[in-house]
């Protein structure tokens, strides 16, 4: 099956949007692990500066006449090692302990805010460091007197463990969005052909309706969606042609109608004044000039009307006519009778007719319209075939059994090639033959069969062929 345009652009667009989605997402994701990795690293560094205060205070309160140094380096050998780095410095700002597994003492003295700051960044020099500086007053209680300490805590770490996840994380988005891209376009295809099933349906419930049968409708299986309006408007585009070909076929019915007609007229008063002059005398004035002027509207009248009987089964066949198959027609029968309704005509174009095989065949059918056919297929040959030589007209049965036994009526004459298969019907109608030959092809179709044009060294042999269909 052929990739759907249609489905590889939604396709194409629902992964576009699920990666913009999912970079969001991500990116989002990434902002919010940074900050929350930051903010928990500051709160275990003021954890690191809370404990270090409580430690000092309860250090003077047991030794309160002990110096600061000696206080904070007790605190700083009794501190457990557990990876925490710190700086103690007296109120001089003179390092009294520390704790310092990485030796960037240096790095952070020099990095000190010089004003209130409780939180500073190192980012050069080395590896990236954050820090916490906390100043504070601790009052002591002794013989009476109370004594105060001021003193910083400095507590810091490395960043490096929280910009290795954020940079993990990163490295997943940079790799993972491109690959949920390109994963998700063959899964967006199937959802797209999923998504689009009702329009196929649609599609070939449309297709399925053929033009004899305007009178399906499509809602209300649809719903209120827009597939749903666009059922509507279907439909309401069926009832308008529905109306529009029927008008047509009325208006057809009419006109042939108003046409034929006159042309009942004039071949019944020509009839007419023929059969009265049948006993003229002979030496009446004009006698046979008269005859033959009204011989000839006779033959005017009789090929207008079977014009206007061409151009009605061509507006059939244009308009999608369904024909019944009803009748049991005997083919050698309708030979014979093609034969001698056409002997006249042939006798004007110079021809005479002959016929070959007559084998009994019978088809289930529309006799008038076999007839009609066959009577075009004589007319043609009769028309465009080399005068004098004799027009032969057969039918016979092909093939055996229930499916492949066919009914052939062929029509044999000599002449140049008069049509071709490969001739359209808009060249056929250009040479003034398309009209007949478009009935021919329009009857054989309805009768499930086709028509068969053969030219050999001069000689042209048409085939009419249909199943045999037996009838109950």
């Amino acid at each position: 099956m052929p990739l759907s345009r249609l489905r590889v652009r939604l396709a194409s667009g629902f992964a576009l949007a699920f990666a913009v989605g999912t970079a969001l997402l991500a990116a989002g994701g990434l902002a919010f692990l940074a900050r929350e990795s930051t903010r928990r690293f500051d709160s275990h560094l003021d954890g690191i500066g809370a404990g270090l205060v409580t430690a000092i205070a309860r250090e003077y309160t047991e030794t309160p006449d002990s110096s600061f140094r000696y206080v904070a380096g007790e605190v700083a050998a009794e501190w457990p090692e557990n990876g925490d780095a710190f700086l103690l410095l007296d109120g001089r700002g003179d390092v009294a302990a520390s704790r310092d597994p990485d030796r960037v003492r240096a790095r952070v003295l020099a990095a000190l805010p010089a004003g209130n700051t409780p939180r500073f960044a190192i980012d050069r020099g080395g590896p990236d460091l954050r820090g916490r500086l906390l100043d504070t007053t601790i009052a002591v209680t002794a013989d009476g007197s109370t004594a105060a300490h001021t003193l910083r805590v400095v507590t810091f770490g490395s960043t490096e463990g929280i910009e290795a996840d954020t940079e993990l994380l990163g490295l997943f988005i940079a790799v993972g969005v491109p690959l949920i891209l390109l994963a998700s376009v063959p899964v967006g295809y199937l959802l797209a052909g999923r998504a689009m099933a009702p329009v196929r349906r649609l599609s070939q419930e449309i297709a399925a309706i053929a033009p004899t049968d305007l009178s399906r409708r499509l809602l209300p299986q649809y719903g209120d969606d827009e597939l749903g309006a666009l059922a509507a408007e279907f439909d309401a585009l069926l009832v308008r042609l529905g109306d529009a070909q029927q008008r047509n076929r009325q208006f057809v019915r009419e006109a042939a109608h108003q046409i034929r007609t006159p042309l009942t007229l004039v071949l019944g008063e020509a009839g007419l004044a023929l059969d009265g002059m049948t006993g003229a005398p002979a030496t009446a004035p004009d006698a046979a000039r008269l005859r033959a002027t009204l011989a000839r509207v006779r033959t005017a009248a009789e090929q207008m009307r079977r014009r206007v009987d061409e151009l009605f089964l061509l507006a059939e066949a244009r308009a999608g006519e369904v024909v019944r198959l009803e009748q049991r027609v005997e083919l050698d029968g309708l030979v014979l009778e093609c034969t001698d309704l056409m002997r006249a005509r042939a006798a004007v174009t110079g021809h005479t007719l002959a016929i070959g095989d007559a084998e009994p065949v019978t088809v289930l059918g529309n006799a008038a319209l076999l007839q009609e056919a066959l009577l075009e297929l004589i007319e043609n040959a009769c028309r465009h075939g080399t005068p004098t030589a004799p027009v032969t007209v057969s039918c016979r049965q092909v093939g055996s059994g229930m499916a492949g036994a066919e009914a052939v009526l062929e029509v044999c004459n000599d002449g140049a090639a008069f049509t071709d298969t490969a001739m359209s019907e808009q060249k056929d109608r250009a040479h003034d033959r398309g009209m007949g030959l478009s009935i021919v092809r329009w009857v054989a179709s309805s009768h499930y069969g086709r028509v068969i044009f053969r030219h050999d060294v001069g000689h042209n042999v048409v085939q009419f062929v249909v199943p045999v269909i037996q009838g109950d």
